[in-house]
């Protein structure tokens, strides 16, 4: 979607911005609904919550890749992204394998 926002996928400051808020909204909406229903999938309203879960998650990805490419670039900020992804993936890993 093209907006006239400056923060829209089509603005020029921050492009992606407001997209990336939109589709992390929505994902939230589905995370609470999976918390809300204690991780029964089938929601009340006859979508299946796993499904809709996927659809988000790809969805948010697709945001931040657009997000990053526009506003990082592949140098500067962008160049510690994958070092620090990496390490908090490994640190979330240690911590359900603790229980935590």
């Amino acid at each position: 979607m093209k907006g006239t926002g400056e923060f829209s996928i089509g603005g020029q400051v921050w492009p992606g911005t407001s997209k990336v808020l939109e589709e992390m909204g929505e994902l939230t909406q589905v995370l609470g609904k999976l918390v809300g229903s204690h991780g029964e999938i089938a929601h009340f309203d006859g979508s299946d919550l796993q499904v809709r879960l996927v659809e988000e998650i790809a969805d948010v990805l697709a945001a931040l890749d657009f997000f990053r490419e526009q506003n990082l670039g592949e140098h500067g900020p962008a160049s510690s992204l994958e070092s620090r992804r990496a390490r908090k993936l490994e640190l979330f890993r240690a911590w359900h394998k603790q229980g935590k």
